[in-house]
């Protein structure tokens, strides 16, 4: 009797591995922006490297993006600093690391002059 359950457990033990194995698990990442200027308003970024099912603006910022064949574009506008300034709904988190960002354009926040996107950096991090 006592084996019978060890092996049930066992058995038990080896499905739940299987079930799980190889699936994707949808969830949300952070955008965070790790340069950035004093006085920026709005930045462009391209996330590329796997699809984007949805993007969200955390508090304080607005967001609007478009998706084509090089990527998701993502116009992000508010008091713009280092942190994250979006987050990315993703269809399989632990691809995390496949994304990259690309900073394609900044402006600044008084004038609304494009400022020169080289300094800025922004990466794509598990929330």
């Amino acid at each position: 009797m006592r084996y019978r359950r060890v092996g049930w457990f066992a058995m038990g033990v080896v499905l739940c591995v299987a079930c799980d194995n190889g699936r994707a698990h949808a969830g949300t990442l952070a955008v965070d922006l790790v340069a950035a200027g004093a006085n920026d308003g709005a930045i462009v970024l391209t996330i590329s490297g796997g699809p984007v099912t949805a993007v969200h603006p955390p508090a304080g910022f607005q967001v609007a993006s478009n998706a084509n064949a090089t990527g998701t574009h993502v116009m992000v506008t508010g008091t713009i600093a280092a942190g994250t300034v979006a987050f990315i709904d993703v269809p399989d988190i632990s691809r995390a690391s496949a994304y990259a960002v690309t900073v394609d354009q900044v402006a600044d926040r008084a004038s609304f002059a494009l400022l020169d996107p080289a300094p800025y950096r922004a990466t794509v991090v598990p929330r």
